[in-house]
């Protein structure tokens, strides 16, 4: 069994709508943002006693413009390969210096589920769903200018942006279990247009795609 997760409610329930009730998960809308996931995913599994085999995250991103315009595009799918606290460091106006010294124990990038990501990648590509696999940059608040984002994507090689998943990868990390992310641009990371933002179809899409991945995975 899996645990899938998400951010909010209106993700979760895009992917309820296409889950089969022939797959067998749980699952666990974590909240907003890098802490609330951080402790409702750790409550869940401390109590917990459902024989997991690993967790699936999913949800939507903003992706990071690149001049070559090899980024992910709205509506994209994406595969994280590693997650990164992007943010979490010396904040100074055009760069993020990470933490760094020789009594410091810091744990701000996470390595995923290799095997994971494999079987993603062939159940996606049986479906024919074109989708991108990179670095995603966990930040702890949205990226409102295409230079931020600029910065962050040049620092980390990184593919998008999201607020959960770092978190939810040292969870796993502390509790012994793969996990698997997965989640669809809703936007490109530029001077904040909301009117650009595609947020309803990328939730609908990143739970279609999820449910799909879930039930494939339940018979590799």
């Amino acid at each position: 069994m899996f645990l899938v997760t998400a951010a909010t409610d209106f993700e979760m329930e895009a992917y309820l709508r296409a889950y089969s009730p022939t797959t067998a998960s749980a699952q666990l809308v974590t909240g907003i943002g890098p802490v609330e996931t951080a402790v409702r995913l750790t409550a869940f599994l401390a109590a917990s006693s459902l024989p997991l085999h690993g967790i699936v995250n999913f949800g939507v991103a903003g992706a990071y413009i690149r001049d070559d315009q090899s980024g992910a595009d709205l509506l994209d799918i994406c595969l994280a390969e590693r997650e990164v606290l992007a943010d979490f460091g010396i904040c100074y106006g055009d760069e993020i210096e990470p933490l760094r010294g020789e009594t410091l124990e810091i744990l701000d990038t996470f390595d995923l589920d290799p095997g994971l990501l494999d079987q993603a990648e062939s159940l996606l590509a049986s479906a024919s769903i074109p989708y991108h696999r990179g670095v995603f940059a966990t930040v702890h608040g949205v990226s409102g200018t295409r230079k931020r984002g600029e910065m962050l994507a040049r620092q980390h090689q990184a593919l998008c942006e999201n607020m959960e998943g770092a978190a939810a990868a040292r969870v796993c990390q502390h509790f012994g279990l793969p996990l698997l992310e997965l989640r669809c641009i809703s936007n490109l990371v530029e001077d904040r247009h909301l009117q650009n933002w595609h947020l309803h179809k990328a939730c609908a899409r990143c739970g279609e795609v999820a449910a799909l991945v879930v039930k494939g995975l339940q018979h590799v």
